[in-house]
């Protein structure tokens, strides 16, 4: 467990950030996906994120000028060239969004035979997500999208039951399926939500969320984070289930402070010895609502074949 501990001090994004590519370009990509989810909201602000899209323009310039351009910067820069041209069409000035910028066009003029044009939002409508819904496994796989728009419809129980009894197929550790669920409706859904803080600005819209945990009576010394792999593996199968189903989820992690996590243990009652691995969020589609593009690298990018 300590040489675990040292492991992850060394590695994790937060050590030493400024002299590693791979840790500089996390940043990157979570300053990225604050700013996009914006584009998904179903009221999104005007002038939104400055100061998170200023810090993201010089981290960019800074990532470009220590290592070069690389194929990872494509979605970041172009969400910046969109977060721009919205203010621009906006009618929004101010000298932070000038300077921003300045800084963006000298990096896309700089790689001008790039097309940045990978992110931003999609129109969907509710028809659109049904007929995803009753296709097969890839038109399910690469049609689901996380909905941040959800409709004032209650998702009934039966429908939530029914996505549950689907996703218990998920495999688990020697079939030892540890994973938990807590559904949360009401003043106990906004609460929990508020505990985790990553869905302020759409939380209203949300009817009903999902607690999945991972109950650790269920593994032996060497398995502290096989809860966290099988607690996952039936999260992403209860979220296929309910896209089949015709209902919109989100997921919402729970790397938040250690007293949130423990208040969830408290306030809610849950045994100490469930894990908590993630939340879900779901609700009916709108009529008509935006995702966030979320563009995906290739596979070249992250695959490695060992002969």
């Amino acid at each position: 467990m300590v040489d675990e501990f040292w492991r992850f001090a060394k590695g994790n994004a937060r050590c030493g950030n400024s002299g590693n590519r791979d840790k500089m370009l996390t940043e990157i990509l979570m300053l990225t996906h604050a700013l996009e989810k914006g584009f998904s909201l179903p009221n999104m602000r005007k002038s939104f994120g400055k100061e998170k899209a200023s810090k993201l323009s010089v981290l960019i310039e800074k990532y470009i000028s220590s290592y070069g351009y690389t194929a990872d910067l494509i979605v970041p820069i172009s969400l910046m060239k969109k977060y721009m041209e919205f203010h621009k069409e906006n009618g929004i000035n101010s000298k932070e969004l000038d300077l921003i910028s300045d800084r963006i066009q000298r990096i896309t003029e700089k790689y001008k035979e790039i097309c940045f044009d990978k992110a931003g939002s999609i129109d969907k409508t509710k028809e659109e997500m049904l007929t995803v819904a009753k296709g097969d496994f890839k038109t399910l796989a690469t049609g689901r999208y996380s909905i941040r728009n959800f409709d004032k419809t209650p998702v009934a129980i039966e429908s939530i039951n029914e996505a549950i009894e689907i996703a218990k197929k998920s495999p688990s550790a020697c079939n030892r399926q540890s994973y938990r669920v807590h559904v949360f409706e009401g003043e106990n859904k906004n609460h929990i939500l508020k505990l985790q803080g990553g869905a302020n600005s759409f939380s209203e819209c949300v009817d009903k969320v999902i607690l999945i945990t991972a109950d650790l009576h269920r593994y032996y010394t060497r398995e502290p984070h096989l809860g966290y792999v099988d607690g996952s593996l039936f999260a992403m199968s209860l979220m296929y289930a309910l896209t089949y189903l015709g209902i919109g989820s989100i997921p919402l992690t729970l790397g938040i402070k250690t007293k949130n996590l423990k208040r969830i243990h408290t306030e809610f009652d849950i045994p100490e010895n469930e894990i908590p691995v993630l939340l879900i969020a779901v609700g009916n589609y709108t009529d008509s609502f935006k995702v966030a593009r979320s563009e995906r690298n290739g596979i070249t990018s992250f695959t490695t074949y060992h002969k």
